[in-house]
């Protein structure tokens, strides 16, 4: 099973995690990181990297970033490893989701592509649709 990181401004990771085990139940093999003013760069960093170790099984992890270019964003791109840690951006709903109900059959980049397009199908301006 591909491992989760949301990695985010405030708490906003750790409110999408809730979300989705609201939605599936309980998702395993998935945490949050809380980027906060208070905290040190060297201090994330080591708990980018703890919490990577804990959940990668051997698949990989996945790292959701709430902001390209932001601090979580641009932290987690550091940890990048083919095969072995994607970093994707913009997370969403929809991506968590998918990632959580697809993760154990899919490789890593693949699960990193669907998850990518589950969170841009699920973007919609609602008045450009009732026109």
């Amino acid at each position: 099973m591909i491992g989760i990181l949301i990695i985010s401004h405030s708490h906003i990771g750790k409110e999408l995690l809730k979300a989705t085990e609201l939605i599936l139940g309980q998702v395993e093999a998935a945490e949050a990181i809380s980027i906060i003013q208070a905290i040190e760069t060297e201090k994330i960093l080591k708990e980018i990297t703890e919490k990577i170790k804990q959940l990668d099984n051997g698949q990989g992890v996945i790292i959701l970033t709430d902001m390209f270019g932001g601090t979580p964003s641009n932290l987690s791109l550091s940890f990048l490893k083919e095969g072995h840690v994607e970093v994707l951006t913009g997370v969403n709903l929809p991506m968590v989701v998918a990632i959580a109900q697809e993760r154990d059959h899919l490789s890593l980049n693949e699960l990193g592509e669907k998850a990518k397009q589950a969170g841009l199908r699920s973007i919609a301006l609602a008045g450009n649709m009732l026109k």
